[in-house]
């Protein structure tokens, strides 16, 4: 049995009547196939010619893209540590940790697997709906939301392993073996995706509050855009067409009063919020390792009874950077727990900067603290894309196109934002001026940071800019940082180009009859 998120998606329900699709979506890729006989009592076809099922099947969709192995930890796992940002203390992925990822790699297959079920979830709803032969008043609603997860998840693939097969169509044994897409063809599917979702989702007001609206289509096209402007041989033309798109979203958002409160157990879907997975507390399944994964080991931060690691740290220098760039910044105290942490029954354990040796000389992240966290759910939301970041986007676009006086308007708001996250207001971060293009080109990749650390965006931050900037903002300031090298437990990243991309899963190599060991990323 299956577990779907209905209206609000805070009330998960045990759904049959839509075993189809999650059966086509068991294909978790070309190496994997769904052994499970699932029982329906409905066929595809009754499901998709009605409101409802078309609803239960859209909350599938959002269910499989949350599910354990992407968005629930499959991301936070793999993608974290090798972002180059992150510590982690998981000896069996060690290998990401340290930046020599192998094909191999524990979570690599889950994710692979997982954002394909999800792609496959997204084709059966187009296919369905589009072949139906009935015309219902949310068609269009669940086609750009089918639309738009897909985009959003081959943009995911695109940029994580480069060219990846490229499926628009439900997976079945006939098709099942599929060779890989150029980035070119993928990125156009995935702009045609975007497309269609900025003109068929809906605008405030016309659908539930807590899915994505048009205009966060909009947001990713701009993402999009960028991403081609900057990465390696980019095509600085695509930084007028993201304006084009992110400058559409201004004021159809707006920020948080406080940094802090969007980090609030209990506040969610904020006016801030764009694209937010919402997640619960209801079911036994184990759905997302957030909380556990951040929230540091035997401390009073969750229930004594409830598993937490703290797996995932921020590096020293990522610390470090933030504190001595904006000495006071709110942001700090609501990004960070640094210091010491209270322990579970009593005392504080030390954890950097005091502790500057063995797996606690890392600070801990404070965004995802769940004090009602049972070990197994969540009942935190997961914010995959906010209005700050359009907001930087609006930034470094507006300086690439024209210079930077007319960017600082952009980075200015989250500034003040955050100095005024605390009563009284913050001196720092204080607003900007002064800058050459150069100059403020270098510091809104580092304001990203530390706007949106551990948010899911370190990754391509670092990587999108080209090798050049991530050897030098990632390789070699971790490398020549002199707290990593005394502390015992960190790691000397390999300086090498492989690591702007993920290794293809050797058991996507060894499954798909259409692939081969030349199809492999180079460096792996």
């Amino acid at each position: 049995m299956f577990h779907f998120k209905f209206n609000n998606m805070k009330n998960i329900t045990i759904i049959k009547s839509f075993c189809v699709t999650i059966l086509l979506s068991g294909i978790l890729g070309c190496s994997d196939t769904l052994k499970e006989e699932v029982e329906t009592f409905y066929s595809a076809e009754q499901v998709f010619s009605t409101k409802e099922g078309i609803e239960t099947a859209v909350n599938g969709l959002y269910t499989t893209m949350s599910g354990y192995d992407y968005y629930g930890s499959g991301l936070i796992g793999l993608v974290y540590p090798i972002s180059g940002r992150f510590y982690s203390n998981q000896t069996a992925s060690a290998d990401a940790t340290s930046l020599n990822c192998t094909p191999e790699n524990i979570w690599l297959p889950k994710m692979w697997g997982q954002m394909y079920a999800t792609i496959n979830v997204a084709n059966n709803i187009i296919y369905n709906i589009e072949n139906n032969g009935v015309v219902l008043d949310n068609e269009d609603f669940a086609l750009a939301q089918a639309r738009f997860i897909r985009g959003l998840t081959y943009f995911e693939l695109v940029r994580l392993f480069g060219a990846v097969p490229l499926r628009t169509a439900p997976t079945t044994i006939a098709n099942l073996h599929l060779a890989k897409s150029p980035k070119s063809v993928v990125y156009e599917q995935i702009i045609s995706d975007f497309q269609f979702a900025k003109l068929k989702l809906p605008e405030a007001g016309k659908y539930l509050s807590d899915r994505p609206l048009k205009w966060a289509a909009y947001g990713y096209l701009a993402k999009v855009y960028m991403t081609l402007a900057g990465e390696d041989g980019g095509d600085p033309s695509k930084w007028q067409l993201a304006n084009n798109e992110a400058i559409q979203m201004v004021g159809k958002y707006s920020l948080t009063t406080t940094y802090g409160e969007l980090f609030t157990v209990g506040i969610e879907n904020t006016k801030e919020s764009i694209f937010e997975l919402q997640f619960s507390q209801i079911g036994a399944t184990r759905t997302s390792d957030v909380v556990r994964m951040f929230t540091p080991s035997n401390s009073t931060l969750a229930p004594p009874t409830s598993p937490t690691f703290g797996r995932i740290r921020p590096n020293k220098e990522v610390y470090d950077a933030h504190k001595n760039q904006y000495p006071g910044d709110p942001r700090i105290a609501a990004t960070f727990i640094f210091d010491s942490y209270p322990r579970y029954p009593s005392g504080n354990q030390n954890i950097y900067p005091k502790q500057l040796t063995g797996n606690q000389s890392f600070a801990c992240i404070r965004k995802f603290l769940d004090p009602g966290y049972n070990g197994t759910t969540t009942s935190r939301n997961t914010i995959v894309f906010r209005y700050a970041d359009v907001l930087l986007m609006l930034a470094e676009i507006e300086n690439e196109l024209r210079g930077p006086a007319g960017a600082y308007q952009y980075v200015n708001l989250v500034l003040t934002r955050a100095r005024n996250s605390v009563t009284p207001a913050a001196v720092q971060p204080a607003n900007w001026a002064g800058m050459d293009q150069a100059q403020f080109r270098t510091r809104i990749m580092k304001e990203r940071q530390y706007e949106l650390l551990s948010e899911g965006h370190d990754w391509f931050d670092t990587r999108r800019r080209g090798y050049a900037y991530f050897k030098s903002e990632i390789l070699d300031n971790h490398n020549n940082y002199a707290p990593n090298k005394t502390s015992g437990v960190d790691w000397i990243y390999p300086i090498s180009e492989k690591n702007m991309l993920l290794p293809i899963p050797a058991t996507e190599l060894a499954g798909n009859q259409k692939l081969t060991a030349a199809d492999q990323n180079p460096g792996y």
